[in-house]
């Protein structure tokens, strides 16, 4: 089949029930066609939400109209994604940077750094020198800028990260500044993305004040600095976030990225992920603090959580992992109304039943217009390649395009003494 241009294509939101066949008979096409242009298998369970490209008929004449409703403008916004090696049986971000990078990402996050445990001076990588270089030629080649992770995540079980956060902070700090400045100078990099995620609520102060000291630095060299907080639910269903100064945070960082895919997570009951309304309260939250909308980039998930009753530690899906399995137990995904994101259940060989709760283009739709009503600056995807690749269409046509990054593309006036 010859290529066809994006003029001669429709780009149509699955509805309930649909089927490929039921497109295809709906736009006068075959479900084979519109198979191939989607890279789908003719047998794949749709979900209510996804976008899809079909081809146009030539319309009949239409009959004059008076006059047409203004379209509400599309404003650009930005697009980050966190970028990781594989994960289990998952690839790496590679192949969807290389797919999605020039028209749908503004930068990403490769989780490469963090602080030595027993040296809270310098930093440890878990990428080699010629991955980095190769992640940079590939992200340079698509404008995509590479603004890498100093982050906590990946601390084994025995090691005390809220000491060795407070440590490198604290008692270290203008050693750790130089260790930062030497590694990212030397690479190249775009920024630093701070994805400190156990901050002690006693270094409130030393975290915002580290906040300010790694600004001045992205400020001197030029550099993207995004601090990511985790915004996780009291018993209230508001957020809590005792450890981190949203008002200085907001003041201090170009970006700042609210971790909203917080709702159900590891070692809590099965649930959304980040349900319709709690992404608006937490945006709310962070805006009351002081956060400028223009620097909120409000976090979302590409993955998928399968929890098994009565087991609080959920196994981790891509979105099409999530829906090989609702394929595989011949189970139809709804759309859950409380929510506003889908789910599925399903009782697996042993009988036992289990919830699968993820983000689909439907629910993400939703949320870019939370987004787009409060003026934030975009979204943050954890993580690049997990997700439904609607999302990626889907961003273009509520937006127009994704906003590039260049080197002057923020300048804080903050630090201008």
């Amino acid at each position: 089949m010859g290529v066809i241009s994006t003029t001669q294509l429709h780009y149509v939101i699955v509805r309930e029930g649909d089927t490929l066949a039921s497109i295809a008979k709906r736009y006068q096409t075959t479900a084979t066609t519109i198979a191939r242009l989607n890279q789908l298998a003719l047998d794949t369970v749709l979900t209510p939400g996804r976008i899809l490209q079909v081809p146009k008929v030539k319309p009949p004449a239409a009959p004059p109209v008076k006059s047409l409703p203004a379209q509400r403008p599309r404003i650009p916004r930005y697009t980050f994604a966190a970028y990781t090696s594989s994960e289990g049986v998952y690839p790496g971000s590679e192949r969807a940077l290389a797919k999605t990078g020039a028209d749908g990402l503004s930068g990403i996050f490769p989780l490469w750094f963090q602080v030595a445990p027993e040296e809270p001076w310098r930093l440890q990588s878990y990428a080699g020198e010629a991955q980095i270089e190769s992640v940079l030629q590939s992200a340079r080649e698509r404008g995509v800028q590479v603004i890498a992770s100093l982050t906590s995540l990946y601390y084994p079980a025995d090691v005390q990260t809220r000491q060795v956060l407070h440590q490198a902070m604290t008692v270290y700090r203008r050693y750790l500044l130089e260790a930062i400045e030497y590694t990212y100078a030397r690479y190249g990099l775009d920024g630093i993305w701070l994805d400190w995620m156990e901050v002690d609520e006693t270094d409130r102060e030393s975290f915002a004040e580290w906040v300010e000291e790694l600004a001045k630095l992205s400020q001197l060299r030029g550099w993207t600095f995004v601090v990511n907080i985790p915004m996780i639910p009291t018993v209230l269903g508001i957020p809590a976030t005792p450890s981190y100064d949203l008002a200085r945070i907001g003041r201090a960082a170009d970006l700042v990225a609210l971790m909203l895919n917080t709702e159900h997570r590891f070692h809590t009951g099965p649930g959304a992920l980040c349900s319709l309304s709690w992404a608006e309260t937490g945006v709310r939250y962070a805006l009351t603090a002081g956060v400028p909308a223009g620097k909120v980039l409000l976090g979302i998930a590409g993955y998928a959580y399968d929890w098994k009753d009565g087991s609080t530690i959920p196994e981790y899906l891509s979105f099409e992992g999530a829906m090989n399995r609702a394929r595989q137990y011949r189970v139809n995904v709804k759309f859950d109304p409380v929510s506003q994101t889908p789910m599925f259940v399903y009782e697996d060989s042993t009988g036992t039943e289990h919830q699968v709760w993820f983000e689909n283009t439907s629910s993400l739709s939703q949320k870019v217009t939370i987004l787009n009503r409060y003026g934030l600056a975009g979204l943050s995807l954890w993580r690049l390649g997990m997700e439904d690749a609607g999302l990626w269409p889907l961003l273009r046509y509520r937006w127009g395009e994704i906003k590039k990054l260049s080197v002057c593309s923020f300048h804080n006036n903050y630090y201008d003494k």
